[in-house]
């Protein structure tokens, strides 16, 4: 089954969001916290899209595996 046709996009980048902030601390400055995911998509809004399909991409081949 296609990953895309399983998930919305938008499940697909709460996933991506879940696993990058697990995978990177948050970061403070002063007061204020923000996660990895939010300072990518915030800052590079293309390369979190590319990566967003590159996680999409990981799990299509971990699908395909099963």
């Amino acid at each position: 089954m296609d990953i895309r046709e399983k998930y919305t996009q938008e499940e697909l980048e709460e996933q991506f969001d879940e696993m990058m902030d697990e995978l990177y601390p948050p970061y403070k400055i002063g007061e204020l916290t923000y996660y990895a995911s939010q300072i990518l998509n915030n800052c590079d809004p293309i390369a979190y899209q590319i990566s967003v399909q590159e996680y999409a991409d990981f799990l299509q081949e971990q699908e395909d595996e099963e």
